[in-house]
């Protein structure tokens, strides 16, 4: 019999579990759909199946449920299905949870051992052919991209065993995904990371190892046409302290960031390391070069919310708000300061461009914001914006407080070639709704509403990245034929 969950923060409200899978043939759709969107929305989240052993949680911590809508000829289905891990299936056929709080082996059940820690509740991509389910500490999953049964993990012919990154970047211009893999010999081992470049097909062509700086969990990296920078952020993950009575991952709030750069198709031997502030740093717009510069507009902020430091302090999320900057970075080597420099001060949590263009300039960005929360992460990002970085022109709309809204993708047109030629879709779910519902914005004028809402006739836990492939991508079609 599985117990009730506890009082949490990150299990009640919009984060409560829903703890089942379903199949909706055609969902009731308000407003139009346009004719010329037609490709399939994918989003993974937290959705814990047993409560966790600690009393404790984060809302990092509960397993991989995907959510996949279908768009096509005027109807949208749905289907949502857990990512059936090995650590998932070994707690189901227990019937309770098994793994401490992010798998800390000093709170695991015995039962556990042998099996990893693996939720891959984080993002959730197309590449190579394959639909793969992510997290940072373990190799990807795959699924079908149709049906989302689990296939097992997809570890390209036993090159990739250890770890795989939550946010692998894809050239559109290459069609290759270049990726990372932090804490490869896990949290006791030395701190090496594996960098990977692997091809439009699905084939490893490049593998670089390196050793960082301390034992970080690098959520994500930055990536150009010709460059690669790996961000040690002042995030610290220690066994020993863990060990002591202490947070085995903590905010170190006098490390200053630490910045590899490094070609793109260079060597571990040609790295350079720069230093800038301690920033807390997870998510990134985009990042090109000009001339001897590269920039990178991220979302980040002085400090972070997400854990405490390492005497156990926890910051507010008021205290840390992410906004968007700019970071400019000398090529060169004629200078190892990193300019920083305000766009946009709202309180930001996924920007994302016009994915199509990753990796050269941009202009158009959309985003999930905060207008009036008083913690976006727990009672709900209630707005979405685009926001223009050339001209600084914002384009707002206000779902209405207390609703709870996802990653902000944009969703070209059929054929579409030009940036930002499209829409712009998000996952909501309105305060006290028992409903949830996928919205479409014309993605030039997003303050003039939605202009399609697809209705989900149960409420969908908060999650975290979604992305978007149009039927006549070539993402698309490696993987549906």
């Amino acid at each position: 019999m599985t117990s009730p969950f506890f009082d949490h923060p990150y299990l009640s409200g919009h984060h409560q579990p829903n703890r089942f899978e379903a199949d909706a043939p055609d969902l009731i759709i308000e407003g139009d759909l346009p004719d010329d969107l037609e490709g399939v929305f994918y989003r993974n989240g937290a959705e814990p199946l047993y409560p966790p052993l600690e009393g404790d949680y984060h809302w990092f911590d509960g397993d991989g449920m995907i959510y996949a809508f279908f768009i096509a000829d005027g109807k949208v289905s749905m289907r949502n299905r857990w990512v059936r891990t090995d650590k998932f299936n070994l707690e189901l056929d227990a019937g309770r949870r098994l793994f401490g709080l992010f798998g800390n082996p000093m709170t695991s059940d015995p039962a556990a051992q042998g099996t990893r820690y693996n939720t891959a509740n984080t993002n959730i991509i197309l590449h190579g052919g394959k639909l793969l389910a992510l997290m940072e500490g373990a190799p990807a999953v795959e699924m079908d991209p149709r049906t989302l049964e689990t296939i097992g993990d997809h570890t390209y012919g036993g090159a990739i065993t250890t770890t795989f990154s939550a946010h692998p970047k894809i050239d559109h211009f290459s069609g290759e995904m270049v990726n990372l893999g932090a804490m490869i010999h896990g949290v006791t081992g030395a701190p090496e990371i594996r960098y990977d470049v692997i091809s439009k097909s699905g084939e490893i062509t490049k593998t670089e190892f390196f050793e960082a700086p301390h034992m970080a969990p690098m959520h994500t990296f930055l990536l150009s046409e010709n460059w690669v920078v790996f961000p040690v952020t002042p995030i610290d993950v220690s066994m020993e302290r863990a060990q002591s009575g202490g947070p085995m991952t903590a905010w170190m709030p006098n490390r200053s960031v630490k910045l590899g750069i490094m070609p793109r198709n260079g060597t571990a031997d040609q790295m350079r390391w720069i230093e800038m502030e301690p920033r807390h740093m997870y998510h990134e717009l985009n990042v090109w070069e000009e001339g001897d510069k590269l920039y990178a507009d991220v979302a980040t902020a002085n400090g972070t919310a997400l854990f405490p430091d390492e005497h156990g302090n926890r910051l507010t999320h008021g205290e840390t708000v992410q906004s968007l900057r700019r970071w400019e970075i000398d090529l060169t080597g004629k200078s190892d300061s990193v300019k920083e420099t305000v766009l946009n001060e709202r309180d930001i949590q996924f920007p994302r461009p016009d994915d199509r263009f990753m990796t050269r300039k941009t202009s158009q960005s959309f985003a999930n914001i905060n207008l009036n929360s008083r913690d976006g992460r727990i009672d709900g990002m209630d707005a979405v914006l685009r926001f223009d970085t050339a001209t600084g022109k914002e384009d707002i709309y206000h779902f209405g407080n207390g609703t709870a809204a996802g990653e902000l993708i944009f969703a070209p047109k059929s054929g579409s070639t030009e940036e930002a030629d499209g829409y712009a879709i998000t996952l909501i779910h309105p305060a006290d709704s028992p409903t949830s519902e996928l919205v479409i914005f014309a993605a030039n004028d997003i303050a003039r509403g939605p202009i399609a809402r697809v209705i989900v006739p149960f409420r969908i836990s908060n999650g975290f990245h979604c992305n978007y492939y149009p039927n006549d991508s070539d993402l698309y079609a490696s993987a549906f034929g």
